[in-house]
């Protein structure tokens, strides 16, 4: 599918109004400045789902989701991003442009749709195998009714065979015209080289065929299962990567079970293929599985596309849930709301679902569904003998670790109270182990980080110069403890990002216009800091792509031609009404004054409102994920903010305090990392044996010169602002 220009995006997101939007799925009424209505992403009785017109945004304060017109829409029609875009130009009869791609972005389009045309052949040839040959009928179709499956589900998943040949697939692909070069990317067509030759032969030769699709239906990779019996054969064999499948990304079942998911507001996670089909077959259809591959951060993200619930199914053997002690973690760390479902003694999912009915299951599913925590401290104590006090603690302190992967401190403190009474251990035993553990997961978090920081700047680190030594930049950064001052700066740039608050000094003397993007870009380019937090990082780089954008600059000089064409309408309507009052050439010439200045202070609020609904509509509308939910999460106003009054008792809004404000953010920024840095340092001065006196000096002299950095911020700190009276 080729792209929408950006033109036509553009003209896309200004007419897409979120109150007409929202109003084709929900019955909203006013609710002051705003919108309310029931949410549709989830059940509820009382209306929690807000609808702000001003913003062009929506907001469910329950579940979660919402966002710009463009969000809305991905998120109840599960669409991407330009199916979208699409079915917001057809409801505002927009005609869409598509952009006339490169040669590089054209052959790697070509690429792609190629695989997934070759992928879409084999899937018609593998279906054709199971139900028009002999082989598919008599081996592959009687495997798939000995496993209880009927022909609804059979077509549904889009089941199939590979004939047990050598070359079968291949053969009739290239006789379709499909090149060699696209069967060997997408894994169809296997490469041996023996002796020097090299021979090609269907991967899947002899299995039955369980397609993976996309969220979109688009088939990315397959998963086979061998018929024979030879143990030396791998029991089921999968796609490998390509351009159009990533196993960290894809859940099988998905794209059958999304609008269940969303509708039921829950994911069942089970592990296999067959345990998906069948509970699908049992009714239950909000099922998918991770295909047998542990769980990661990528296939988590998928789910939260459709709820924030997940029940994970196992079997009556607690290895079970031992094995999967890291994905549930995952999910903690997520915040996913998680429960767990023990089948009864010898069942599996498909097992337990292919004997029972359809209401037995559903009941089942209900009646018996646990918190993950409690499971966890039931099934993992349950065979410790009362005299094993070590087996006993290894168990508390799994327990603990999972624990301490959930940030919701009203959770927490619930579930230590729970397993307080389950292991007859008092709070502030659990809560000082917890806390352990928790200080132990953020110094992790923290070195992941570095980590990741490191292999990211590898090739940008300068030679190091001996000279300028002790003035290292601030990279030792906790990212945990500085989430709360990075998400300031995050919101100011959501909020006013391409607003211009003052002018600053370039390193020639001259002064130029700074936005609120420039200021906190200059300030952290002098000590070299980053965000920490991926989110917070999308946005800035975002809104610094939007600043150097010639799109910008160009826009905002055609609104300030209108501007100042509303000025003049304006101005000479208010000379009209003076020469009607007469009077006095000194009273004129008054009149005559005060409209100039209400005029300057209207270029000025209209030319900021720009600025600012410009940066705010891009942000909320962007193609990335993350830039677009995190933007949305920054604009919406959860709290009231308290009125801020000067000396004299005028009120200031938060705009009109950003010259102080914006530079104020990053100097918290800056004290809190020359806090963790002092921290360090005192720490390894600490440990330092009696050997290295001069490394102590070292350490010493650097503690004393962050101390005194840190004097000089807190004193700018520290006092209370009050801002003059504007005159």
């Amino acid at each position: 599918m080729a792209r929408i220009d950006q033109e036509t995006v553009n003209r896309i997101l200004d007419a897409a109004d979120i109150v007409e939007v929202v109003s084709d799925f929900v019955k909203l009424r006013r609710s002051g400045a705003n919108y309310k209505g029931l949410c549709p992403f989830h059940n509820e009785r009382t209306p929690s789902f807000s609808v702000n017109k001003a913003r062009n945004i929506c907001k469910c304060f329950s579940c979660g989701k919402g966002g710009s017109p463009v969000n809305f829409i991905m998120e109840h029609e599960q669409m991407s991003y330009q199916e979208a875009l699409r079915y917001l130009a057809r409801k505002y009869n927009i005609e869409i442009v598509e952009k006339e791609l490169s040669a590089e972005e054209r052959q790697a389009e070509s690429d792609r749709e190629a695989m997934l045309a070759v992928n879409e052949f084999a899937l018609k040839q593998f279906k054709y195998n199971l139900h028009e040959t002999t082989d598919g009928r008599d081996l592959a179709l009687a495997y798939f009714r000995h496993r209880g499956l009927n022909d609804a589900m059979l077509e549904r998943f889009h089941l199939g065979y590979s004939l047990d040949r050598p070359s079968a697939l291949i053969d009739a692909a290239r006789e379709a015209g499909f090149q060699d070069r696209y069967l060997i990317e997408t894994g169809l067509e296997g490469v041996s080289e023996r002796e020097g030759k090299k021979s090609t032969y269907d991967r899947f030769r002899g299995r039955v065929m369980f397609p993976i699709h996309s969220i979109s239906g688009r088939v990315v990779g397959f998963g086979g299962r061998t018929m024979r019996s030879d143990k030396n054969l791998a029991k089921y064999v999968n796609s490998p990567e390509s351009i159009i499948y990533k196993k960290n990304l894809e859940l099988y079942g998905l794209y059958q079970a999304k609008n269940a998911i969303a509708k039921r507001d829950k994911c069942i996670l089970v592990e296999g293929y067959l345990d998906v089909i069948s509970m699908h077959q049992a009714g239950v259809e909000n099922v998918v599985a991770s295909s047998g591959t542990s769980l990661t951060e990528g296939q988590i993200r998928a789910i939260r596309r459709f709820t924030n619930n997940v029940t994970l199914i196992y079997d009556a053997d607690a290895a079970g849930i031992k094995a999967s002690l890291r994905g549930i973690n995952m999910l903690l760390d997520e915040k996913l709301d998680v429960k767990v479902l023990l089948l009864p003694p010898g069942d599996d999912p498909d097992s337990f679902a292919q004997s029972h009915s359809s209401s037995e299951v559903e009941a089942y599913l209900t009646e018996n569904e646990r918190d993950i925590i409690a499971f966890m401290t039931e099934v993992l104590m349950r065979d410790i003998p009362a005299n094993d006090p070590t087996a006993r603690a290894k168990a508390v302190n799994t327990i603990l670790q999972s624990v301490a992967h959930v940030d919701d401190p009203v959770k927490r403190q619930e579930y230590i109270s729970q397993c307080s009474r389950m292991l007859a251990i008092s709070e502030e035993v659990l809560v000082a182990q917890l806390n352990i553990f928790i200080t132990g997961r953020y110094e992790e978090a923290e070195k992941n980080l570095k980590r990741e920081l490191a292999r990211n700047s590898i090739a940008d680190i300068p030679e190091k110069d001996e000279d300028k030594a002790e003035e290292a930049p601030l990279l030792n950064l906790n990212a945990n403890r500085l989430r709360p001052f990075e998400e300031m700066l995050a919101r100011y740039l959501v909020r006013y990002g391409l607003l211009y608050i003052f002018d600053i000094t370039k390193e020639d003397g001259t002064t130029m216009p700074a936005t609120v993007y420039d200021v906190i870009e200059s300030e952290l380019a002098v000590d070299n800091m980053t965000f920490s937090h991926a989110p917070f990082d999308a946005v800035f780089k975002a809104v610094g792509e939007m600043r150097r954008n010639g799109s910008w600059v160009a826009d905002r000089r055609a609104r300030m031609a209108e501007i100042e064409n509303e000025a003049s309408a304006k101005l000479e309507e208010a000379r009209e009404n003076i020469r009607k009052q007469g009077g006095s050439m000194s009273q004129i010439e008054k009149l005559e004054a005060e409209t100039q200045l209400q005029l300057q202070s209207f270029r000025h609020q209209a030319i900021n409102d720009f600025d600012m609904q410009y940066g705010q509509n891009r942000l909320i509308n962007s193609p990335d994920d993350i830039v677009r939910n995190t933007a949305v999460e920054l604009l919406v106003d959860r709290y009231t903010l308290s009125k801020i009054y000067t000396r004299q008792g005028d009120i200031v809004s938060e705009q009109d305090q950003l010259p102080i404000l914006v530079p104020r953010a990053v100097y918290e920024l800056r004290n809190a990392i020359v806090s963790d840095l002092i921290a360090d340092l005192t720490k390894e001065l600490a440990a330092l044996p009696p050997t290295e006196p001069d490394r102590a000096v070292a350490l010493m002299k650097q503690i004393t010169d962050y101390k005194a950095f840190q004097k000089q911020l807190s004193e700018v700190l520290g006092d209370r602002i009050i801002l003059p009276k504007q005159r």
